[in-house]
């Protein structure tokens, strides 16, 4: 089973005393860049919601997490692709998640900057849901990824971000504090998965698919007209 590390990882940080839509529509980061990190209890995911004499307040976190798999890109069936973290038992109790597409990062190559807060497509799950919870554990846990994941390896990129399922749906929050999904970063994010090798899909002889493009020198595409098949 491949494992990838991923190229860049980080998060960003939206906050505002206006409005939730301020901070979840927002186009740019207002604090909290984090690239590479390397806490033992660093905040994957987040959201803030504090009330007073003085107004509201409203934060989110979002993790972003970007792997190069261009050499799966193609010639291979991807499948029991999954997210590999260790979390932290920091992490607040019940902590919903999802999973989307990212486009930060570039080629899994490139920093975090502010302008990435809002580089993912909430039209793309790949994990998640109200009831998948970030693990409250200090073991290295699994989460695992969707078709639409293992559809991006087409692209030779896998850039995943990781929200508050509530961020995911657009549900302001109604409950007041600060809520977490923690990470040791010092584990670098991964993925795993298995990778098939596509081949020729029938027996020729007794010879084994995955070496039929060198049968009699002939080029796999005219296999079918071997002694007149």
């Amino acid at each position: 089973m491949p494992t990838i590390n991923a190229g860049k990882y980080g998060t960003l940080r939206s906050g505002s005393t206006s409005s939730w839509s301020a901070v979840r529509d927002a186009s740019t980061a207002t604090s909290t860049i984090s690239n590479q990190p390397t806490s033992s209890t660093g905040i994957a995911a987040n959201f803030t919601y504090l009330t007073g004499s003085k107004g509201s307040e409203w934060g989110l976190y979002r993790a972003y997490f970007a792997f190069d798999v261009t050499s799966y890109q193609t010639g291979y069936n991807i499948t029991n692709l999954e997210l590999e973290i260790d979390p932290s038992n920091l992490t607040s109790t019940n902590f919903p998640i999802a999973i989307i597409k990212s486009t930060a990062q570039g080629n899994a190559n490139s920093n975090l900057v502010a302008g990435d807060w809002d580089s993912l497509d909430f039209s793309t799950l790949y994990a998640g849901s109200s009831s998948t919870y970030w693990p409250d554990t200090n073991n290295v846990s699994q989460i695992s990824l969707n078709s639409n994941a293992t559809a991006a390896f087409s692209t030779g990129y896998l850039k995943i971000c990781i929200v508050w399922f509530y961020d995911y749906n657009n549900t302001a929050p109604i409950s007041t504090g600060n809520y977490y999904a923690r990470q040791n970063f010092g584990y670098v994010p991964r993925i795993n998965f298995t990778a098939t090798e596509i081949g020729y899909s029938n027996d020729i002889i007794g010879v084994d698919s995955s070496n039929i493009g060198s049968v009699t020198t002939v080029a796999t595409a005219n296999i079918g007209t071997i002694i007149g098949v």
